[in-house]
């Protein structure tokens, strides 16, 4: 498997994951179906999910994720 497409997978299936294991907690705190329920979810999926990081080799693009609260990049 070409090394963007695991990234972007690896990514893909962090971001889904937490999404729905906050949507699940959310859905038991707010009992009306508002706006609400899907933004928090996303907000906070989107801030823990690694983020792609793509850096530019002499040898070519290597690919990696990137953690907000980390500075550290983990290559593919």
């Amino acid at each position: 498997m070409h090394s963007r497409y695991k990234m972007l997978g690896i990514h893909t299936i962090i971001f889904l994951t937490v999404f729905l294991v906050i949507r699940i907690i959310t859905m038991q705190f707010i009992t009306a179906p508002n706006a609400m329920l899907i933004l928090i979810p996303i907000g906070f999926a989107w801030l823990i999910a690694p983020r792609p990081h793509v850096v530019q080799m002499q040898s070519g693009k290597e690919y990696g994720l990137k953690f907000l609260f980390s500075k550290k990049v983990y290559k593919m």
